[in-house]
């Protein structure tokens, strides 16, 4: 059977188990980032490719030493750029996008809290909780992807938990 990658093409002799990896345990951490920035599965779909491309592109030359930091910040900045080269504000938010992911949740309550997510918080809240939430990141790691003070994310973590915790009542 032949072996399909990122891009569509054969590369079952060039990609090895370690990048495979790679994919299946952060694949769902980069998609949730691109998702909470451009509020479009499409997009963030591409996004995610993209990403991995990078990755495997990068890894034939460097080393890296913290993978899912690298991971959520390309993913990040991939998707702003995305974002800004739209010039438009983006609403192709499918709600029924949750359907069609495999590897987010499948009990309708916690569906309902990331769609609360996305729709109750402002791009840099959906961000913050994404990477500490579902991401599992340390407010020092989120810190330095986003490119605030340590502080300032604890705030708006905080701030965020509070808007969902009332949303969701």
């Amino acid at each position: 059977m032949e072996q399909r990658s990122l891009d569509g093409l054969d590369h079952s002799n060039e990609l090895g188990p370690e990048f495979r990896q790679l994919f299946m345990d952060h694949k769902k951490s980069v998609f949730a980032m691109a998702l909470s920035i451009l509020r479009d599965y499409e997009l963030a779909e591409d996004v995610l490719q993209e990403v991995y491309i990078k990755l495997f592109k990068h890894m034939r030359h460097h080393d890296i030493s913290n993978v899912k930091g690298w991971l959520m910040s390309v993913a990040r900045n991939t998707a702003l750029d995305l974002y800004r080269k739209k010039k438009r504000e983006v609403t192709g938010f499918d709600n029924d996008y949750f359907e069609r992911v495999q590897d987010l949740p499948k009990d309708p309550a916690d569906k309902l809290v990331l769609l609360k997510y996305l729709e109750l918080l402002n791009a840099e809240e959906r961000q913050i909780i994404t990477l500490k939430d579902i991401t599992g990141m340390k407010h020092r790691e989120i810190a330095k992807i986003l490119e605030i003070p340590l502080g300032t994310v604890m705030w708006k973590y905080s701030r965020a938990l509070k808007k969902l915790r009332k949303g969701l009542e």
